[in-house]
């Protein structure tokens, strides 16, 4: 069993965002920096919003994001590199494939298609040590990521840390957060997979 992230690992959802909080913004009116938020993908979205918007506003905004992005965001997603021969190449093992993501689910799940990859299992709304406890429940082997909140996942979940440099974290912040692997996209995957001990 295999985890990905979602965002920036599996998929470059930043066309989307941009064009969701953007309309949000001009909706609220918080200064929301919405150039930060597509540079900075992984936390939930409640606890980006906060940043902006009182705690009164935060789910009503959440919610109107969703609302935003599920109209303008899910057909602009695109595949990260590699996405989907990393995917198969779990495949070619015999392995399965579960994701888990602080994305909604429903959006998860959209993403997904519109890119052309199928998993066994999606869970949505999970970050740091609650994607580990979703892992662990799952039995997943190896978790692959790109924010240091998806290494203390993997640890959390009892899986191999592997990260990726496609999101907004260096090889030196995701080595300092303690990744058992770093490569610099998925197109690296199904190379270090297939000489990886499990497979030997």
């Amino acid at each position: 069993m295999v985890g990905f992230d979602l965002d920036m690992t599996l998929i470059d959802p930043r066309r989307g965002v941009e064009a969701a909080m953007t309309a949000l913004e001009a909706e609220f009116g918080a200064g929301i920096d919405v150039q930060w938020v597509v540079d900075n993908l992984g936390p939930p979205l409640e606890a980006v919003l906060a940043r902006w918007l009182p705690a009164d506003d935060v789910d009503r905004a959440a919610w109107r994001y969703r609302e935003l992005f599920g109209i303008v965001g899910i057909a602009t997603t695109e595949p990260m590199p590699g996405a989907q021969l990393a995917v198969q190449a779990v495949r070619d093992l015999g392995g399965t494939v579960v994701v888990v993501t602080a994305k909604y689910e429903p959006h998860a799940r959209a993403s997904l298609a519109a890119i052309g990859v199928d998993v066994d299992v999606l869970v949505g709304w999970r970050y740091g040590a609650a994607k580990g406890e979703t892992l662990r429940a799952n039995e997943a082997q190896i978790y692959v990521g790109d924010h240091p909140a998806d290494v203390i996942a993997a640890r959390t979940g009892g899986a191999i840390a592997v990260m990726v440099t496609t999101g907004g974290h260096s090889s030196r912040q995701l080595e300092e957060a303690g990744a058992d692997v770093i490569l610099q996209s998925l197109e690296d995957f199904p190379a270090w997979l297939c000489q990886h001990p499990a497979q030997t």
